[in-house]
């Protein structure tokens, strides 16, 4: 239990240093990073867009959130150190207990979609889950905001899921069974097969990325807006409502579990499609 919770606290925090790394990298080279006091794509992708679309004054401006993500890994690591320090072979307390039924859900779960070959990888999309729910329900923190309410986040995200599936496939199948997985059958179409399935590995960081993007952004935005319209009526009006966001914070709650669920399942199909091309391999020979 211990040494499981250690390497999803590693894993976890590697995770969200390679995230914290791409985004600044991408804040590093946005041209209007300086002007705006903002590090998203979010404001050059609103620059493509006609102006009769979105005016200038209604372009994104999406503050800078990486302190947010930084934040969220030291609120991890003091975690994960507080509740492992004492822990006992047969619970003895509430909190062991619930920290055994949270982590061993997360293990029986995903470790039966690996199966039992991919099983030793559930630590790898286990921390994706905790990592990216931690993100998730920050926003719903007065005063803050979730970082993958931002697009820099969600794609390094993409990014590092994609890569390591990659690693985990090439660990598995070896360079040569590798390659013989992108060429696909029959190999003679292999000159087609291999570029469409380099795209396709590519497009999926992409696709996990605006998929979390997109939903966690249109939570907060919601949120936004409806604590915006209970303030104005208040202060406006001078009239004592019950406050309107709270029944979207409670949908948060539940979309933000569910997009990281939704994030983890993919990442673990996509290593199970390479396990399995692996054990077709075995059992042919």
């Amino acid at each position: 239990m211990k040494k499981i919770s250690f390497i999803c606290l590693i894993i976890g925090f590697s995770l969200a240093v390679a995230a914290g790394f791409a985004a600044e990298d991408t804040a590093a080279t946005e041209p209007h990073a300086d002007e705006h006091g903002h590090r998203t794509w979010l404001y050059s992708i609103s620059r493509l867009l006609p102006d009769d679309i979105i005016p200038e004054p209604g372009r994104w401006h999406q503050p800078d959130l990486i302190p947010n993500t930084y934040f969220a890994v030291l609120v991890l690591v003091l975690f994960f150190i507080f509740v492992t320090r004492k822990l006992k072979r047969l619970p003895e307390g509430k909190g062991q207990t619930l920290l055994e039924l949270f982590v061993g859900g997360i293990i029986d779960f995903f470790g039966g979609i690996l199966g039992e070959h991919g099983r030793k990888y559930v630590p790898f999309v286990g921390s994706f889950f905790i990592f990216i729910l931690s993100l998730n329900y920050l926003g719903l923190i007065p005063g803050f905001q979730s970082p993958t309410a931002d697009l820099n986040t969600t794609l390094a995200l993409g990014i590092t899921a994609v890569l390591g599936v990659q690693m985990i496939a090439i660990k598995e199948n070896g360079v040569r069974g590798y390659l013989k997985h992108l060429i696909g059958n029959p190999p003679w179409l292999g000159f087609l097969m291999f570029p469409l399935e380099v795209i396709a590995q590519l497009s999926r960081a992409g696709s996990l990325a605006i998929r979390l993007f997109g939903n966690i952004f249109g939570e907060e935005s919601v949120i936004v807006e409806l604590t915006k319209l209970g303030l104005v009526i208040l202060i406006v009006d001078f009239i004592p409502i019950f406050p309107v966001q709270v029944p979207m914070l409670f949908f948060g709650l539940f979309g933000g579990f569910l997009q990281a669920f939704v994030f983890t399942i993919l990442t673990s199909i996509y290593i199970v499609l390479f396990i399995e091309h692996d054990e077709e391999a075995h059992e042919a020979h």
